[in-house]
This record gives structure tokens, sequence and C-alpha cells, in this order.
């Protein structure tokens, strides 16, 4: 009877012991690595000016924007290599942006061609873009009418 004891004693050990191993040994994956972008307008871009495409118009959003936030010329975008954005320096001015251009913290950004696509949990725009390594133009509807002809605004930034 000792000796049963003592095996049954090892036996439950011996698949402990399994059960641990088993445990132990999991398959470790690394996560997947997250996609890397490598457009050019991966940096940081500070704007320098905000100008009707079409000179001499008038559009009222913009000296709204610009009274609304008149810190505006020192908002920094920072679109990241994970197609994330980050903005700094004028809270105010990514307000009241918010309408027009959607660069809020849950911001992604796309560039295909010359169409940059920026979007938010709640919305997704499309904006046409010039660039070149140290000039960034973005054509913006100021016009939140659908049925009324585009009122287009060029927001322009420099690379910093």
């Amino acid at each position: 009877m000792k000796i049963t004891y003592a095996l049954s004693k090892l036996t439950f050990l011996a698949f402990l012991l399994m059960a641990v191993a088993i445990v132990a040994c999991k398959d470790d994956k690394d996560p997947d690595p997250q996609p890397v972008d490598t457009n050019p307008i991966v940096g940081t871009w500070q704007v320098t000016a905000i100008t009707p495409e079409t000179p001499g118009t008038t559009i009222p959003a913009l000296q709204f924007i610009t009274t609304l936030a008149p810190c505006i010329y020192e908002l920094k975008l920072t679109f990241n290599a994970n197609n994330s954005i980050t903005t700094a320096d004028c809270p105010a001015a990514v307000t009241a942006m918010g309408a027009y251009v959607p660069v809020g913290s849950d911001a992604k950004w796309k560039v295909v061609g010359d169409k940059l696509t920026l979007a938010t949990a709640a919305t997704s725009q499309e904006f046409k873009i010039t660039q070149t390594a140290t000039n960034l133009t973005v054509v913006v509807n100021t016009q939140t009418d659908a049925t009324k002809p585009a009122v287009n605004a060029l927001l322009q930034f420099k690379k910093v």
C-alpha cells in the first residue's frame, strides 16, 4: 500500500510538471510590426499661410479661423510614419479647423498620388496636395453646403 501511495504521488507530480512545462512553452510570437509609411509627407509641418485659391476672393471661414485662433501660424502638424497625426502649439486652431480639416487626436492620414486623405472616427475627407521636400500646399473646400460650388482655400506649410 505504501508503494501504491508513493506511485500515485509520483504520478501526480509528473503530471503537474508536464502541465507546467506545457504552459511555460507556449508560442510567444512577437506582435506584428506596425506598417511604416515612407511618403515624403512624413515629418513636422508648420502653417505659413492660408489664402483663397482664387486671388481676391473673400472667404468668411478664413477670417473666422484667424479670429478664433490667432496662433494659427504657430500650428504644427506631424505626419507620423504609422499614419497618425499629432498637432502642436495651437489647440485652438485644431478645434477651429475641425469642420474643414479633420486633424484631431485620433486622425489618420494617407497619400495616394496628389491626394491626401484625412480621417477620424467620425469623418473622412480627401484633399488635393502639392508637395516638395520643404513645402506642402493643401487645397481645402471651405464651403460646407454641398449644394453650392466649392470655395477653396490653400493651406501652405513649411517643413520644420
